[in-house]
């Protein structure tokens, strides 16, 4: 089977289908059969749309369970909480708090690491 044309939306020959499909129409091909002399008309379509996720940047294995200090001031105590119930510890030397990145970044807390 011979493609004997590939048609944008549009384009003459493809109207009955922009009517039909709307903006899910890709393309209109028509294709011979030369042997059987049958010609066909096919459309490309669109039959799923999603939104692709912002690409992360995955981080070694070692950054993710490395501890670190994260500052979180006395009256925020449902922030301490949190921390806790991740797996922090209360470090009065340093007064931090003393968790996993991971852990600090799935509470939203990059941005009050103490660099040492």
């Amino acid at each position: 089977m011979d493609v004997v044309k590939s048609l944008k939306p549009g384009k003459n020959g493809t109207k009955r289908f922009v009517e039909r499909y709307g903006d899910d129409l890709i393309a209109v091909r028509y294709r011979q059969d030369a042997e059987q002399q049958i010609s066909y008309t096919t459309v490309e379509l669109i039959v799923e749309r999603k939104h692709k996720p912002p690409k992360t940047r995955a981080l070694p294995a070692e950054q993710l369970t490395a501890l670190v200090f994260v500052r979180i001031s006395f009256h925020e105590k449902d922030m301490q909480l949190a921390a806790k119930q991740a797996g922090g510890k209360w470090q009065p030397d340093q007064k931090a708090w003393l968790l996993s990145y991971k852990a600090a970044v799935q509470l939203g807390l990059q941005e009050r690491i103490i660099n040492n």
